[in-house]
């Protein structure tokens, strides 16, 4: 009677020749598995991470640590030898694993043989455990701890799909198909191919852990899926069929190494750090110079906290120090997290110049990690195979194929992208860990964090927990931080030192905060020249300032920012401007443009108000959100603000004369910022139009008492006080304050407390993962069983309206176009990947709730099954560009974007 034999992947139930399936065995795909897992540790994992491994399985860091890892990781399938999953391609399982057992199967009653009872990683989580107190997994503890140990690790590799799996999941497994009955047929050749992997990767019971940590299972986790991913391409494994396991592993590790250089990992060498005036094409400035001196005394994990005006280099800052932990501490590259889109795509082109200056003759793997990557067309134009690359001797800075998918982009060792990407790993979803995994050990840089609320800041605190727990570096950069706001994160990243919390340590703005070896240090230096500034301010009435405007800029013309809260305020503004400006003196620029015209204005801007004078105009105003007040390397002569949190206004208000300019209108050489001046209410409360659907009521209002006696700020020296006014939430109210503001503080800052602290915290405390020393389950991890869709990630770390992401088409009298052309769109017919850009670049992202209700009830073309359409709805506007949703006219505008009203014809 012939050996059963069984399948991890199939070809599709093709048969070869002699009858007989393509098929890949269960030892093979283990091993290819292991063999995969093995190369990652032992060359591509940074040293910080690979420490942070062995120190939590209490192993040490060398090939004991790489073959436990390996084994691990090559354990993942062994549910598949189970009934449910063999019998699942009944035909091809009948043929491999023999009759008798296939009989056994078939008569089981109909509704016991759902494959969906008995997932094959569920399986591995119930099998695992027992194999490995067998072999010797926590051979020093007590039985009840061996076994507590066990559990977790065969869950953790059990969860490759995404979900760990809760205990009550595997005790509820029905043993007759998934075959983990200790007396089961099934068992025994689960535990014969248990001993195929062990004797493959030469495990020894010295290599068997003792204990496992949280960051230890994370970084287990990740890497478990990711080596089955690249692992189960078969143009790396082809199919072994019936070739004995003993021919098959005979060179299985090159095999393996030239899978992963095929799909972009490679060994990220480290060397002497280069000096920052060889880096840059700048001597250091006060603020350089400070973390050069900053620098040597940091090892990792460690925390840097900038704080520093607009255009005084804290990117540059923020670039050296990462350089210098890669090549002095062995951090394994960076990534970037930044607000939004438009910032993260300003910075991968500086980050793209940076590599290329910094690694010559290199080739580098640098990703764009946010929703619209694959529209930018400046990074997509970078994307290869890089084993084609290194094939031909070349050099530079590419974007690994492989790296660019949805799930993989925080893996490449350089990224830049929204800090959302970065913060889903600590958020209870699927696949969070392999997030954790890519980052580990990793330098992260956070910028603008300023700009977040208190939702996602939350998130920001527990994901500075895990940093520091991964062994990664965090660099976080702000123009200005609240002293709470520091003291949060330093207590944050503190805690996942598992050190005790020291307090904030006091300097002067502009400052650098540092936290390494157990002690926090804050420096400051002397801002530059070209930063100090006296900044004037002016409150103007919002019905005159559009015709002030015009006579201010009448005879020397000059460039002007219109910064709105919303984009439907926006577009009024520019509507109003009509009146006064020609339409070539005017722009438009919000959130609410479809994709490709988003991405030509945001172009166009750079080149009108960017550093180089070349296309700069005469005369021009642009209208526009709080998309140019972030990252963008933009410059103004005038801004007028509708009024923001006071952070956001100095943010702003480095927009203003930001770079050295011959030719600024001599009317306009004081750096100055109008603010839209609130109304008064018939009981002199006071309204700030529609500022209060964006900010926190107590936030503006205190923000408005601290400026509207002030004709002019000092700055930076007046920095923190200005904002410390604002945000210390326990200063008194002042006693001269009149009645009727002193009133509106009590009750906003109580409302305040109990939105903003209470609600948003729990709301964040619902969607977050545990702390990294916490002692819980893994399925705590992940039970959410959500997806990591980029609705789910806009939705999971950002507290704002709902949202959906919205195509818009054309429906002409025959077909349905793109708007505008004549280019025929099939919704029949699967989209390719050219495709799905093109119709992404007519989309944007709309956020009104009772408008994304009625879009999701909408059903979705059945060809859109990609990622990257599936959670889009789309319209179909008319000759005209309208389209109706329910209730809801959208005009398709050709100068003001999408257009939302309420359909007064319904």
């Amino acid at each position: 009677m012939s050996q059963p034999k069984f399948w991890a992947k199939t070809g599709q139930g093709e048969l070869r020749q002699d009858g007989q399936p393509k098929y890949h065995p269960v030892i093979c795909h283990l091993a290819d598995t292991a063999a995969v897992a093995m190369e990652i540790v032992r060359t591509c994992l940074s040293p910080l991470a690979r420490q942070r491994l062995a120190n939590g399985f209490g192993l040490p860091d060398d090939e004991s640590l790489v073959r436990f890892c390996g084994f691990m990781a090559g354990s993942h399938d062994l549910g598949k030898v189970s009934p449910a999953f063999q019998f699942q391609v009944s035909e091809v399982g009948k043929l491999l694993a023999g009759e008798t057992l296939y009989d056994c199967w078939s008569s089981l009653p109909r509704e016991r043989q759902k494959p969906q009872n008995a997932p094959h990683g569920t399986v591995t989580a119930a099998t695992l455990p027992d194999f490995l107190v067998d072999i010797g997994v926590g051979r020093d503890l007590s039985e009840h701890h061996a076994k507590r140990l066990a559990r977790k690790l065969g869950t953790i590799v059990g969860g490759h799909h995404g979900f760990f799996p809760a205990q009550k999941e595997i005790d509820a497994l029905d043993s007759a198909i998934a075959g983990t009955d200790e007396r089961s047929v099934w068992r025994q050749h689960s535990l014969s191919i248990f001993h195929q992997l062990q004797s493959f990767v030469h495990l020894s019971t010295e290599d068997l852990p003792s204990q496992c940590d949280n960051a230890a299972a994370m970084i287990l986790a990740g890497l478990t899926t990711v080596s089955d991913w690249i692992a189960s391409n078969a143009d790396s494994f082809p199919y072994a069929n019936d070739e004995p396991f003993a021919t098959y592993q005979v060179g299985l590790a090159e095999k393996a190494k030239q899978a992963l250089k095929a799909q972009g990992w490679h060994h990220l060498g480290t060397a002497t750090p280069l000096a920052f005036s060889e880096l840059f094409s700048f001597p250091p400035r006060p603020l350089q110079e400070m973390a050069i001196q900053f620098a040597d005394t940091l090892t990792p994990p460690c925390l840097v906290m900038v704080e520093a005006s607009m255009g005084e280099g804290k990117t540059e800052v923020a670039l050296y120090l990462a350089d210098y932990l890669q090549h002095q501490t062995q951090a394994g590259g960076f990534y970037i997290g930044l607000p939004t889109q438009a910032t993260s795509n300003a910075m991968f082109e500086r980050v793209r110049a940076f590599l290329q200056k910094r690694y010559p003759d290199e080739v580098v793997n640098l990703t764009l990690s946010h929703s619209a990557a694959a529209l930018k067309g400046e990074y997509q134009e970078t994307v290869c195979r890089l084993d084609q690359v290194y094939d031909e001797e070349g050099r530079g800075v590419f974007a690994s194929e492989w790296h660019t998918a949805r799930k993989r982009t925080l893996l490449s060792p350089y990224g830049v992208g929204t800090l959302d990407q970065g913060l889903m790993g600590v958020v209870r979803s699927r696949h969070q860990f392999v997030r954790l995994f890519g980052l580990a050990g990793r330098t992260i840089i956070l910028d603008e964090i300023h700009a977040y609320d208190l939702y996602t800041s939350t998130l920001l605190e527990r994901f500075l927990e895990w940093a520091a727990v991964l062994g990664s570096p965090v660099i976080a950069l702000s123009a200005t931080l609240p002293a709470t706001t520091r003291q949060r994160l330093l207590t944050a990243y503190a805690t996942g030192c598992n050190q005790p919390v020291p307090p904030l340590p006091e300097a002067p703005y502009p400052r650098i905060t540092a936290f390494s070896n157990g002690t926090a240090v804050a420096q400051t230096f002397a801002a530059s020249d070209h930063v100090r500034r006296a900044l004037a301010i002016r409150w103007v009435s919002d019905d005159e300032w559009p015709a002030e405007l015009h006579q201010v800029l009448s005879h020397e013309g000059g460039c002007v920012a219109v910064i709105c809260s919303t984009v439907n305020r926006a577009q009024a503004v520019y509507q109003r401007l009509q009146a006064h400006f020609a339409p070539e003196e005017l722009g438009l620029f919000h959130g609410r443009f479809l994709f490709k015209d988003r991405e030509r204005i945001e172009k166009n801007c750079l080149e009108k108000f960017g550093k180089r004078t070349d296309h700069r105009p005469h005369r021009f105003v642009l209208a526009a959100t709080q998309v140019i007040e972030q990252s963008l390397d933009v410059d103004f002569d005038l801004m007028i603000s509708d009024i923001a949190p006071i952070d956001l206004l100095l943010q702003r208000s480095g927009r203003l004369h930001r770079h050295s300019r011959n030719g600024r209108p001599a009317s306009l050489g004081t750096p100055t910022l109008w603010i839209v001046e609130p109304t008064l209410t018939a009981k002199d409360t006071v309204e700030f139009g529609d500022s209060r659907y964006v900010y926190d009521r107590h936030i503006l209002l205190r923000t408005w008492l601290a400026l509207r006696q002030r004709h002019s700020l000092t700055l930076p020296e007046e920095t923190d006080a200005l904002i410390e006014s604002v945000y210390h939430l326990d200063m008194a109210i002042p006693a001269d304050l009149e009645p009727i503001h002193a009133e509106d503080w009590q009750t906003s800052l109580e409302t305040y407390k109990t939105e903003e602290e209470a609600a948003k915290k729990t709301r964040a405390n619902e969607v977050k993962i545990p702390p990294p020393h916490a002692d819980v389950k893994p399925d705590q991890f992940t039970y959410r069983k959500k997806e990591d869709d980029e609705s789910a990630i806009a939705a999971a770390t950002r507290l704002g309206e709902p949202s959906v992401v919205t195509v818009f088409l054309q429906r002409t009298e025959t077909e349905l176009v793109f708007p505008g052309t004549q280019e025929q769109v099939d919704l029949t017919a699967k989209p390719n990947l050219a495709m799905i850009r093109k119709l992404l670049s007519y989309s944007t992202r709309l956020s009104k709730k009772e408008l994304v209700k009625a879009l999701t009830a909408q059903d979705n073309p059945k060809t859109w099954t990609s990622a990257l359409l599936r959670n889009c709805r789309y319209v179909e506007v008319n000759a005209q560009g309208v389209a109706r949703v329910q209730d809801w006219r959208l005009t398709l505008h050709p100068l003001l974007g999408v257009l939302i009203e309420k359909d007064s014809e319904n």
